[in-house]
């Protein structure tokens, strides 16, 4: 009797954990949905696109994945940088965490910083 309850028990705790990739891949639909909102939103308010760049793009700069008690409520956490304008030196960070029981991630924390994107740095020393 022990062992079907321990069964049970291994299968119930199988069956509520999600995949990595799943989870990345959530981020990625997420993050992407959060870019367009932000060229929209910047549009919106200049009422042009000349200061957009022609491809904005976003970095994911931090993705962790949490175990054991940490993980109960949140399984994962992830900082993204978003690059949009074309003559400013300023970008977007957001970061975002992975709720385990809703499935679903969740953004807490955006601000404006000033400086340009590391890799595109690295690019034009070259």
């Amino acid at each position: 009797m022990k062992r079907v309850i321990y069964l049970l028990v291994a299968l119930l705790l199988v069956g509520c954990s999600e995949r990595t990739d799943r989870i990345e891949n959530k981020l990625n639909t997420y993050v992407q949905e959060d870019l367009k909102f932000i060229v929209a939103q910047t549009i919106h308010a200049s009422g042009d696109r000349s200061g957009i760049l022609d491809t904005p793009y976003y970095r994911i700069k931090d993705f962790r994945l949490f175990q054991g008690d940490t993980a109960a409520i949140y399984s994962a956490y992830a900082e993204v940088d978003f690059f949009i304008y074309q003559d400013i030196q300023m970008h977007e960070k957001r970061k975002y965490r992975y709720d385990a029981h809703a499935r679903q991630w969740d953004r807490y924390f955006k601000a404006l910083k000033f400086g340009q994107d590391s890799l595109d740095r690295k690019e034009k020393q070259k």
